[in-house]
């Protein structure tokens, strides 16, 4: 049993960023010795219930989310709980439908019960006067890791790790 779980996680739904399907995805959690698994396609739920359906079916505890994008800034939101799945809709919806949409903005009025990640300095200081509460510095691999770990310290805000417990899955 791995203790290590995805949470930053793309499937077919996300074009130009994942090409595996869902199955696909759970099936290597599982050869992986994973008990978790979270999907998180960009701006958008796309693969929510049959991910929930699949990853069940390999015994999974499935975990939620989406990386939102929108011009230069992104950000990983995964659900906590009921209002979380709630205030992720309305921020893709808004993603989607608003011309004027600002991400920054939307993520402050919509975070209750969202469990937030980037390595985007700018919205993480942002995010940051509001509270620090469920933010996180998103550890993305790769010869840039080392600026995360320095705006983690900087910002005082930890790196993201795992911490599935407080994940909601849907029942």
């Amino acid at each position: 049993m791995s203790l290590f779980v995805h949470l930053h996680v793309h499937s077919e739904y996300s074009p130009m960023h994942g090409a595996s399907t869902i199955e696909v995805l759970c099936q290597a959690a599982k050869r992986h010795g994973a008990t978790s698994l979270a999907l998180t396609d960009t701006n958008g739920l796309y693969g929510a219930i049959r991910f929930i359906e699949v990853a069940r079916e390999y015994g999974l505890r499935p975990i939620l989310g989406a990386e939102l994008r929108h011009q230069t800034h992104r950000a990983l939101c995964l659900i906590k709980d009921h209002s979380g799945y709630a205030n992720l809709c309305q921020i893709i919806s808004q993603r989607h439908c608003h011309p004027d949409f600002d991400l920054l903005q939307a993520v402050r009025d919509y975070r209750r019960g969202l469990i937030i990640a980037s390595d985007d300095p700018q919205v993480l200081m942002v995010w940051k006067r509001q509270s620090k509460t469920d933010l996180y510095v998103e550890l993305t691999p790769g010869a840039l890791m080392h600026q995360a770990f320095a705006v983690s310290r900087r910002l005082g805000l930890p790196p993201r790790r795992h911490e599935s417990s407080r994940l909601c899955v849907t029942r």
